[in-house]
């Protein structure tokens, strides 16, 4: 009895630390060292500088005569996202129909027809009506600055870019990405381009963790959301 009563007292013991244990926050903390991002494109190799005295070398990319906007291929370059969207909608619809039909004989080769003192007739009404009313109302507002890297430098001058910035709060991942082209000229001497200013722009706000799978609709409820009619 003594051997059991230890061995109840030893399992309530460890099953009160497994529950302090889930209790506890959780430490998201490795001891790695902390790794940037692949970089989406890497620079141009520049050649070296021939020993003859001269500051100026042919054959480099180095340039005595330019700013510091983003140029060439792995150049960085700080995108601002200002993506403001609204959108309303709005439908009325009215439909009404009357029909009113009426039919009498009183008469038959000449003589009157009544049937119990009374003319046959026949006389029909009907009317339709139907309303509807709809309207719909989207915003959304999207502000944050990330740096992007050149990948390709076209033809016609025009740059494409592409950044990530990747952020990690109370155990979840947020992603920012952001790719498209901007034009050369667009780039402002701070070294600076708008997001409305990137054609074929691509922007994501995106996340993983708790908080982003607690509001979203489990997959069973999808499943029969999709299916119901109504």
């Amino acid at each position: 009895m003594k051997v059991l009563r230890r061995l109840r007292s030893g399992l309530a013991a460890v099953a009160v630390l497994a529950l302090g244990a889930c209790a506890m926050p959780q430490q998201h903390m490795s001891g790695e060292a902390l790794q940037p991002l692949p970089i989406p494109a890497q620079p141009e190799a520049m050649n070296a500088h021939a020993p003859n005295g001269s500051i100026w070398q042919p054959g480099t990319n180095v340039s005595l005569f330019e700013d510091s906007r983003a140029h060439r291929v792995g150049d960085l370059i700080t995108v601002l996202i200002q993506e403001n969207a609204n959108a309303t909608k709005s439908t009325n619809t009215t439909v009404n129909k009357s029909d009113d039909v009426s039919a009498g004989l009183s008469s038959f080769f000449g003589k009157p027809l009544t049937a119990g003192g009374y003319s046959p007739s026949l006389g029909m009404t009907s009317s339709t009506k139907f309303g509807g009313n709809g309207a719909t109302s989207q915003s959304n507002t999207f502000t944050t600055t990330l740096q992007a890297t050149v990948v390709q430098v076209m033809s016609n001058g025009n740059l494409q870019i592409s950044g990530q910035k990747e952020v990690m709060l109370n155990g979840g991942h947020e992603y920012i990405r952001v790719a498209g082209v901007v034009r050369a000229a667009d780039v402002s001497p701070q070294n600076t381009v708008l997001s409305t200013q990137i054609a074929n722009a691509r922007v994501e706000y995106s996340g993983t963790g708790d908080v982003y799978a607690a509001a979203k609709v489990p997959w069973l409820a999808s499943f029969f959301l999709s299916l119901w009619p109504f």
